[in-house]
């Protein structure tokens, strides 16, 4: 229910002046009891509470300014050189290299005197810890007490300590962790000696604001140093403490959250007689000439007053909600009008600065969207490129880089070495490895070459530099270049193709006219013998060397050129065994065992048998050269069933090819022979004839030791093979003998 007003029958210019008038004699009648109970209780209590908020405050800023030390404190155990040296140190200590550690800790001490103490006004001393909380060494003395109730892993506050002998001044110590360079692990313990006193001169700059008569405030903990920081009580005051003083202070004290430190705050009751006394008197003086005066002037202002204020209460009221045309529009040249003009001009101000804000905020997000449109492209672009790319800044930190160069930022950080022509030089006495020659910023941008599993990349260094010149950053473009070198290797190829084309005409022109009078007479000699003469066999073997002769001359032009293969139905197993009779007699000269193994049932092929009698004969003699010299050699030629097809196999026991040179072993001209014993030939032509039998030539460990190549031929039928045509083999990767890396 509202209460009804018992002036409302008053008009309002006389129910303001008499409302003032009868509070005021209320306020006289009862203003001597109010000013000595009620208003002395709640100045102890407004005082309190001014105490309760002065300690809060205080206790915010020394919780405030720890922590700024304790960042400080962070940042010096952050120090590339400082973890550096201490991870040394540590090092050098477990080695029990006594010289070197001795060397650290000066390098440590020093540091820490002039690089680091001096920076903070407050920072007296400072101690390196290992591992385990064990000192290691001190900026200057020595500490007074080990702390060991502290977590070495977090950061920690000390307790407050008084004056020592070696320490004339009030200190704590903060401590924190020191971690190692590379990855989180800890390596020891920083703790820094703080002067408190020069701590406290400090903070009563900052706690002089708004200063309370005979405020006292102090730090410390029960039992413990107690550090005055702020008081502003007179001399006079301070020389008369006695033992009663704690009776007569108003205290109150809040514990520090981060230390654990109470902060108490205290102030005298006497110096609240004075105020109050003061209080009671200028109150009755006030009580009694107020009314009087109050009722003289409003009664004839009450209408330049009211109408004037209840005008601007309304366009404030509109203005607040959101009309902001609302105007008060009273003209007068006293203080109302004054404060109308002024609400008025505010009032257009902020209409005006309302709509400014309101074009700046349009104008802002349309900047926004394009900004982040530009944005949102560039990283489209970087993100999708074929190439990778990252930025590299001078502190050595990536701060940008697309997916494509993870893998080759993978590579280098674990210290791959380049190649090619622009690779890192190999006679350095400081070798470096390719990350570390790019992101090098005391040298010139480089550019590097290096194999990245069965990939080569290429690697570009640009500058990122400022206006006046310094290099701030680098750029790092990596390119997979591998089908380029490919293209290059295979143009290498293709030359050394057509010089042994060249050669082999030269040979074919100077050789066949010898070859074909050898071959003419000693078929002219096997028909002049009878068929029981023993001269017969041997004039057999010239004539079979001597159409071997003819076809090697025929592959080596095969090298260069393609010719026709001429097909026919022929058994293997027969070319297996004209093959070992051609060889056993070589293979018997050089000590070797010659074995032959025919495991197939069927060895029934459609295929050129002069190109395969070719290719087993210099599988074999490549075996026989593998295993011989040294006694107990062995070479085996076998055929097996594979189905629709059939294997042929020469196995040696020899020491087998090295892993290194099992991808070269097929290439034109490679050879690990002595000059003048082989010419790199022998595997590439027997390669290229198994190709163009449309059969595979497979490389392969032998389990008792040696080499296995193997020739894997299909059974075809005539008309499913067309003469002349070139199969590509498949062939696996090498792996045996050096001296068996072609003939």
């Amino acid at each position: 229910m509202p209460i009804r007003d018992p002036l409302s029958l008053l008009p309002v210019r006389f129910k303001l002046p008499l409302t003032f008038a009868f509070f005021c004699a209320v306020a006289f009648g009862l203003g001597g009891y109010l000013v000595t109970t009620v208003a002395s209780e709640a100045l102890e209590r407004q005082i309190t509470l001014r105490l309760n908020d002065r300690a809060t405050r205080t206790d915010l800023v020394i919780d405030k300014d720890l922590e700024l030390l304790g960042r400080r404190v962070e940042d010096f155990a952050s120090d590339g050189h400082i973890r550096l040296m201490l991870e040394r140190l540590v090092l050098a200590r477990s080695d029990n290299n006594t010289d070197e550690e001795a060397g650290l800790r000066a390098e440590l001490v020093r540091h820490l005197r002039v690089n680091k103490l001096p920076l903070v006004a407050e920072f007296a001393d400072a101690y390196l810890l290992d591992e385990t909380g064990l000192l290691l060494l001190s900026a200057f003395n020595p500490p007074v007490a080990s702390y060991d109730q502290f977590d070495p892993g977090k950061f920690w506050y000390g307790p407050l300590s008084g004056p020592e002998p070696d320490h004339p001044h009030p200190n704590f110590v903060l401590s924190t962790p020191v971690r190692a360079i590379e990855g989180a692990a800890r390596i020891g313990t920083l703790q820094i000696m703080v002067r408190a006193d020069v701590w406290a001169n400090h903070l009563q700059t900052i706690l002089a604001e708004g200063p309370l008569k005979g405020l006292r405030i102090g730090l410390g903990a029960p039992g413990g140093y107690h550090l005055p920081l702020y008081s502003e009580e007179s001399e006079s005051i301070v020389r008369t403490r006695d033992e009663h003083e704690s009776e007569r202070r108003i205290s109150f004290s809040s514990p520090n959250a981060r230390t654990g430190w109470l902060v108490d705050a205290s102030i005298d009751r006497r110096n609240l007689t004075l105020p109050i006394n003061t209080l009671v008197w200028k109150f009755v003086y006030v009580g009694l000439a107020l009314p009087v005066l109050m009722v003289l002037l409003l009664l004839p202002l009450r209408q330049f007053l009211l109408k004037p204020l209840a005008a601007l209460q309304t366009a404030a009221t509109r203005i607040s909600g959101g009309d902001f045309s609302a105007r008060v529009g009273y003209e007068s040249e006293d203080e109302v009008g004054h404060l109308s003009r002024a609400f008025d001009s505010m009032a257009e101000a902020v209409e005006e600065v309302t709509r400014s804000l309101a074009r700046v905020a349009d104008d802002l997000r349309i900047s926004e969207a394009e900004i982040r449109h530009e944005r949102d492209r560039l990283n489209t672009v970087i993100h999708s490129m074929e190439d990778g790319l990252f930025i590299l800044d001078c502190t050595g930190k990536i701060t940008l880089r697309n997916e494509a160069a993870s893998e080759v930022l993978a590579e280098l950080q674990k210290g791959r070495i380049g190649t090619g022509s622009r690779a890192c030089a190999k006679n350095r006495h400081d070798p470096r490895t390719c990350f570390a020659c790019l992101s090098s910023f005391g040298h010139p941008r480089q550019s590097c070459t290096v194999m990245i599993g069965a990939g080569t990349w290429e690697i570009n260094a640009t500058p990122i530099k400022t206006q006046e010149g310094e290099e701030v950053a680098r750029v790092f473009v990596s390119r997979d270049v591998s089908e380029r070198v490919q293209q290059a290797a295979q143009q290498a190829h293709q030359e050394r193709l057509s010089v042994l084309g060249e050669v082999a005409a030269v040979m074919a022109h100077e050789m066949n006219n010898p070859l074909a009078a050898i071959s003419m007479f000693s078929q002219m000699l096997l028909k002049g013998l009878d068929s029981d003469s023993p001269l017969r066999t041997h004039a057999e073997v010239v004539n079979r060397n001597t159409e071997s002769c003819k076809r090697a001359i025929r592959s080596l032009l095969d090298m260069a050129t393609t010719s026709p293969s001429e097909a026919a139905d022929f058994d293997v197993r027969d070319t297996v065994d004209d093959v070992a009779q051609l060889l056993r007699p070589i293979a018997e000269r050089k000590n070797t065992v010659l074995r032959v193994q025919t495991e197939a049932d069927n060895g029934l092929v459609f295929d050129d048998e002069l190109r395969l009698h070719q290719a087993l004969v210099n599988l074999v003699m490549n075996a026989i050269q593998a295993v011989s010299g040294g006694g107990g050699g062995i070479a085996t030629i076998g055929t097996e069933d594979r189905g629709k097809d059939i294997a042929i196999m020469v196995a040696d026991n020899g020491p087998g090819i090295p892993l290194e040179l099992r991808e070269r072993v097929f290439e034109p001209f490679f050879t690990t022979k002595p000059p003048g014993e082989g010419t790199g030939l022998g595997l590439p032509t027997t390669k290229r004839i198994v190709s163009s039998l449309g059969g595979l030539l497979h490389l392969s460990e032998n389990p008792g030791g040696g080499t296995i190549f193997e020739i894997v031929i299909q059974r075809r039928k005539p008309r499913e093979r067309t003469p002349g045509t070139i199969h590509d083999p498949i062939v696996d990767q090498p792996s045996n003998v050096e001296e068996k890396a072609n003939s």
